[in-house]
């Protein structure tokens, strides 16, 4: 029995179960008055059972015509693995566009090696406890429960949806927005407004914009 039939299963008893319980709740006999409709001989369940039965027949039938093929081969698969050995290659390097909502690059990077995840892990980010107190005995070994493991610098919490890199030179950056990962660069055509600053430059422009200023002062 498939879990699809075992689910099925278990709601249909527990439907019949609600069918079964007396208790003081709502019958649907007063509303079916209020309607002038006649629901003393309806059982609870019926209709479901009904058209479970009819969805599993036309499945059966569908099936039967047009059963499913026994693939030789998989390009899922396949693809899979060439991407893992790809990302996996430390000497690859990939063109990272990071992108605003309207598709504008901000920021281009070169990144080598893999684009990772901030919310990648080294360990289970899962653990099972013992329950303090909790008698094995008594609660038939149901003394565990599963709680967030810490992190490895003792955190604990998500990181966001963001990705992370290395540059060529070893730079770290980490983005949070839209973004191309490309082995290939490709051709920006808008202008990047996220670029790195020139040390070199500005004590350049800052020097000359003191001699203006003295200058002028002095005129």
């Amino acid at each position: 029995m498939n879990r699809k039939k075992i689910l099925l299963a278990v709601s249909a008893v527990a439907l019949i179960a609600l069918a079964g319980c007396g208790g003081g709740g709502p019958s649907g006999e007063k509303l079916g008055q209020d309607t002038g409709q006649d629901i003393s001989n309806v059982s609870l369940g019926e209709s479901y059972m009904y058209e479970v039965k009819i969805t599993e027949k036309n499945q059966y039938g569908l099936v039967q015509k047009r059963p499913p093929f026994i693939m030789e081969d998989s390009l899922e698969r396949q693809n899979l693995i060439k991407r893992y050995e790809y990302l996996n290659d430390k000497n690859n390097v990939h063109h990272v566009y990071m992108m605003s909502n309207d598709g504008k690059v901000i920021n281009y990077e070169v990144a080598q090696g893999k684009v990772s995840s901030v919310n990648s892990k080294l360990t289970n980010d899962l653990q099972p406890v013992r329950i303090p107190g909790c008698d094995a005995h008594k609660s038939g070994n149901n003394c565990w429960k599963v709680v967030e493991s810490p992190q490895m610098d003792g955190s604990y919490g998500k990181n966001g949806n963001a990705i992370f890199f290395f540059t060529t030179d070893g730079h770290y950056v980490e983005w949070n927005g839209l973004y191309v990962v490309s082995e290939e660069p490709k051709n920006i055509q808008t202008q990047v407004s996220l670029v790195d600053i020139d040390d070199s430059s500005n004590s350049d422009d800052s020097e000359e914009t003191t001699n203006e200023t003295a200058n002028n002062s002095t005129s």
